[in-house]
């Protein structure tokens, strides 16, 4: 009796070994590739990213400073978003390192009094990238490349972006090459 309950203990466990291995390698086969309706939400994501950023952020009543420097007029980043590190973290939910750090560069920010400010300017894009569709133009092993159309606004038109996907081990799929405007 005791031999047979060891033995069905020994059978559960290599089936419980076995299926854990397999949902594994499922996950690793899904994980190599990026699909077309992944590509538009994480495309979607860094947009929503980008307006979020290019607005300062999410700012807490009496929290939006001005101040003038170099003949500009700046503000202060919202407080979730006025430290580098913070900036980074937010970006990186979407695209690599190496694009949020290039983004950061063209954005122009500067630390003025140990934060974060950038030129205040207005705007706002008419790009519905939640709506948008995605088709795949090359694909390596970890990298996509998908042509992403994006509908204007209800103006029944669309803008065509190129955005380049990669496989961060241990982060996922993020943007690795900022979408690029096709003509």
């Amino acid at each position: 009796m005791e031999s047979q309950k060891i033995w069905l203990l020994g059978v559960s466990l290599l089936l419980l070994l076995c299926t854990a291995c397999q949902q594994s390698s499922n996950e690793e086969i899904q994980n190599n590739e990026v699909h077309s309706s992944k590509a538009v939400e994480i495309a979607a994501s860094w947009a929503t990213t980008a307006s979020l950023v290019q607005a300062g952020g999410v700012y807490k009543e009496g929290e939006y400073t001005r101040f003038n420097y170099k003949g500009e007029t700046y503000r202060y980043m919202a407080s979730h978003l006025d430290t580098k590190k913070e900036m980074r973290a937010e970006l990186e939910k979407s695209v690599t390192r190496k694009v949020a750090k290039q983004f950061m560069k063209e954005q122009n920010f500067i630390k003025h009094k140990r934060k974060l400010a950038q030129i205040e300017v207005d705007g706002e894009s008419l790009l519905q990238w939640g709506e948008a569709t995605a088709e795949v133009v090359k694909s390596k092993k970890n990298k996509y490349v998908f042509e992403v159309s994006v509908p204007v606004g209800y103006t029944g038109t669309l803008d065509k972006f190129e955005v380049t996907y990669e496989y961060v081990k241990k982060v996922g799929w993020r943007i690795s090459k900022l979408p690029e405007y096709k003509k």
